[in-house]
């Protein structure tokens, strides 16, 4: 699997927390597109989701999962729409796929081999995703996640 390291400046973001299984989170982003189509927002080419928790150790009515589309830095949240900002600074990167369901594949490959075989450790923050097609149009063996792990160049 091939990982690239990029470094991201600060992206504002829009999102809806979902709390569940990551296989549940639909209704976030149906929340977030209803709230960002009126605004002329819901075009984004970027949709983003944080993933929180790890499913083999957090208990599924326990998982946190925001679904985001970057914003301008004048939009405020209102309702459940909430404005944070992903945090800046290097990522390994890492393209997936095929269907979210086996996205827990990659992330095994970056958590257990790939980070502990080059010369990066894991900050602090959440890792992302972003989705580079949307399963409305695309059939699930096709479908493209760019999984975003941060990390740091070891001491």
């Amino acid at each position: 699997m091939d990982v690239r390291i990029e470094t991201r400046k600060p992206q504002k973001v829009a999102f809806v927390r979902h709390v569940g299984p990551y296989a549940e989170c639909g209704s976030a982003w149906g929340k977030l597109m209803a709230w960002a189509g009126p605004k002329g927002l819901g075009s984004q080419p970027e949709c983003l989701g944080i993933c929180y928790d790890d499913p083999k150790i957090t208990p599924a009515d326990k998982i946190r999962y925001d679904a985001c589309i970057p914003v301008p830095e004048d939009v405020e949240g209102e309702g459940e729409v909430g404005i944070q900002e992903i945090a800046g600074g290097d990522y390994a990167i890492a393209t997936h796929k095929g269907p979210y369901a086996e996205l827990y594949e990659t992330y095994d490959y970056l958590y257990g081999q790939w980070v502990s075989e080059n010369d990066y450790e894991l900050r602090d923050i959440p890792c992302f995703e972003m989705y580079l097609n949307t399963p409305d149009t695309t059939p699930e063996e096709d479908l493209l996640t760019d999984i975003y792990m941060p990390v740091q160049k070891q001491a």
